[in-house]
């Protein structure tokens, strides 16, 4: 999970990268999804979601690492 903010004048090519890294992701056998702030343009939440942290390496090896979480289960 990270979260990014783009300015005005990068935004349209922040968008179209994410085509590319989803499919990046979907080729390492991860699923990625964004999303943007429905109030304050410009702001992105990204998931990466994999089996395991070198999946999730994998999906996102020309960017800088998300930070990791693990599902803990019922508790």
């Amino acid at each position: 999970m990270s979260e990014h903010r783009v300015d005005t004048g990068t935004r349209s090519e922040y968008l179209m990268s994410l085509g590319a890294r989803r499919s990046a992701a979907v080729s390492a056998g991860v699923a990625f999804w964004a999303f943007e702030h429905m109030v304050e343009a410009g702001r992105f939440i990204e998931f990466t979601e994999g089996a395991d942290a070198s999946a999730v390496a994998a999906a996102v090896s020309d960017q800088v690492a998300p930070a990791l979480w693990r599902e803990v289960g019922d508790v």
